[in-house]
């Protein structure tokens, strides 16, 4: 067979541009934060397109109400997601929106520390040495001593629950 005879033709050059193209546009790894593209919505799910997976992902609407997303999602608009499994038992595409924004949070968070900035947060509860401290923008909870909540002893800082305040990371 003299299929591939002649391989310096410009239409096998141009052929063989587009396919390295293709290969190397969109790399899919598992633990990876990405894009998907909302193909559908309904009741219970969101179903995703991700260029380079062979299934559409599913994501449960359960998990996008917890993140307030529910109400601002339309057919057509982007959301990150982490890429857990490309193929679970069953075959299926397994990705987590709350987990791809907890890791992008974590991100913020050191950026926000190496800068030596502020960020605005929230003390949700008092715990064993200090409190939890809700980051505003990513949900991402943190611990703040006791001893840092104030220059002097305070009685009780149930005033502080719930009330934004800013941070600093140390």
């Amino acid at each position: 067979m003299e299929i591939y005879k002649d391989l310096s033709s410009p239409a096998s050059k141009e052929f063989e541009k587009l396919l390295n193209n293709q290969f190397t546009k969109n790399t899919i790894e598992e633990g990876k934060v990405i894009e998907g593209k909302i193909n559908k919505i309904t009741e219970k799910f969101v179903f995703l397109f991700i260029e380079g997976l062979k299934s559409e992902p599913v994501l449960d609407i359960n998990e996008l109400k917890t993140m307030g997303l529910s109400k601002n999602i339309a057919i057509g608009e982007t959301i990150s997601v982490l890429l857990e499994k490309i193929e679970d038992k069953n075959g299926d595409v397994v990705v987590s929106a709350q987990k791809a924004q907890k890791i992008k949070g974590w991100f913020e968070l050191e950026k926000a520390y190496e800068d030596n900035q502020s960020i605005n947060g929230k003390i949700t509860s008092k715990c064993k040495g200090g409190v939890i401290v809700e980051h505003i923008e990513t949900g991402s909870l943190m611990f703040c001593p006791g001893s840092q909540i104030s220059d002097k002893p305070m009685k009780s800082i149930d005033h502080l629950i719930g009330v934004e305040q800013k941070f600093a990371i140390i």
